[in-house]
């Protein structure tokens, strides 16, 4: 017979053993909440630098680190940079001539010498008048048999504005993205003309209406080129958020409004359902529904492995980083070769089976739960560097690839100064002529062309024929 002192309770063997599963259930569930919080703390470290998170996000508190690496070089321009100055002209529109006057100081007057040299020194300014106006005077005439003739004259309107200051307006819109009241103060300012807004609405419905067949070729042209850049980007329009989509390349830009960001939108604006190139992009999963080549944004996995390299302390990340950016630093200088690209695969591959091996267990959900098992943000990145490493890799396979998707996004940076400006659009019909005049007037400022010339151009109807390579 047992005793059991007084205050204390006879465990049973059962109870010991219920116990025993119970503290395991307890270590389990511990370590799927420190796994939680482990996940929640790293979306609070999630900045511009180390994820796909905006700028606009950072705040003003947080500190980030730069993804630059430090060089040695000097700020300013470097050596070899090709400088740009202000330089005379030949020719200059009024000149004034300043001549020597008065005495010698032993007395000497200085007006009977002739002239030594002339030094030429040149202002660039702004005329006083910056509006010119031009009359058309028509004659009329009328026969002995009493009929009436007039001469002919391309002016049909008694007062109307010209299409170099319709340009000039459409430019500043457009591209300079001055929204219609601040526009109309500067006309005001600095022309002394007054417009309204249904002149400058006008404006741009004329060229955007010119530039359909121009919009076309550009499409065109994208669809032929062996390498194009895709993205999309949000913006708000009739109060609600749609999407612009892009695509381009260093010489033709297209850009497209649509109320979908997914395959709905891409099949309808039509340049990827038809390509058959390579598609630079940022692993968007719409963007896999297509035949063409894909190649992976490398500035995008960047942020990603600095993240869990820093924040998660994922040591394979930190490597990947590291080689990467190695392989695009053998590319700039031309190294790559078979022998260099077979060592970077094997490092790749290297990389990838510590990465496996340092992976920790999943944790044990609480609940069984229907549908794909959740993986961990180090999980998921490395079945992307595991499964699609032909499209990670990608440039340095093919010499036209380029190592990210920057092109893109400095297109449609444009978009987001744009609204920043001047706000969203009030209109969808607002929306599409700013698409396709911007596609306009991206691709001819890439082709070297004078924005403003090319949308004085458009306005008369005769829009720069773009430049098919």
């Amino acid at each position: 017979m047992i005793v059991v002192p007084e205050g204390y309770i006879l465990i049973k063997e059962l109870d010991y053993f219920k116990l025993k599963e119970d503290h395991e259930k307890l270590l389990k569930l511990v370590a799927t909440l420190m796994n939680r919080v482990a996940e929640l703390e790293s979306q609070l470290n999630k900045n511009s630098r180390n994820s796909s998170k905006p700028p606009s996000s950072n705040g003003l508190k947080k500190v980030i680190k730069n993804n630059r690496e430090t060089s040695d070089k000097k700020p300013g321009g470097q050596t070899g940079h090709s400088g740009s100055t202000l330089k005379m002209v030949e020719c200059a529109d009024k000149i004034i001539l300043h001549k020597v006057k008065g005495t010698c100081i032993c007395g000497e007057s200085l007006g009977k010498f002739p002239v030594r040299s002339i030094h030429r020194r040149q202002v660039f300014n702004l005329p006083v008048k910056r509006i010119e106006v031009t009359e058309h005077k028509v004659e009329t005439k009328q026969c002995s048999c009493g009929k009436i003739y007039e001469a002919k004259c391309k002016v049909g309107n008694h007062v109307q504005y010209g299409s170099r200051f319709k340009a000039m307006m459409v430019y500043l819109n457009q591209y300079q993205f001055l929204p219609f009241e601040r526009l109309q103060e500067l006309s005001k300012d600095c022309f002394g003309i007054s417009v309204s807004d249904g002149v400058l609405e006008q404006n741009n419905s004329s060229c955007f209406e010119q530039l359909e067949e121009t919009e076309l070729a550009i499409k065109n042209a994208l669809m032929n080129s062996p390498v194009i850049h895709n993205d999309e980007t949000g913006i708000r329009c009739q109060s609600k958020t749609q999407w612009i989509h892009s695509a381009s390349t260093t010489q033709y830009t297209h850009y497209n409004i649509h109320r979908k960001r997914g395959v709905e939108a891409i099949n309808e604006i039509g340049i990827l359902k038809q390509y058959e190139g390579i598609s630079v992009h940022d692993r968007w999963s719409s963007y896999d529904q297509y035949n063409c080549t894909h190649s992976f944004c490398n500035a995008h996995l960047l942020r990603h492995l600095k993240f869990l390299n820093e924040e998660m302390e994922c040591h394979w990340a930190g490597q990947m980083k590291s080689l990467l950016i190695k392989a695009n630093d053998y590319k700039k200088e031309d190294m790559l070769n078979e022998m260099l690209i077979d060592k970077i695969e094997n490092q790749y591959c290297k990389i990838l089976r510590e990465g496996i091996a340092e992976q920790p267990p999943d944790p044990v959900p609480q609940k069984v739960k229907r549908g794909r098992k959740a993986k961990s943000k180090s999980a998921r990145l490395l079945d992307v560097f595991n499964q699609r490493s032909q499209n990670v890799l990608m440039f340095i396979y093919n010499p036209d690839v380029p190592f990210d998707n920057d092109l893109a996004e400095r297109d449609l940076s444009m978009v987001k100064l744009k609204q920043k400006i001047s706000g969203c659009f009030r209109s969808e019909t607002g929306a599409k002529t700013f698409c396709r005049i911007r596609s306009y007037i991206s691709t001819v400022s890439k082709q070297g062309q004078s924005v403003m010339d090319a949308i004085q151009l458009a306005i008369i109807n005769k829009p720069i024929a773009i430049w098919v390579g």
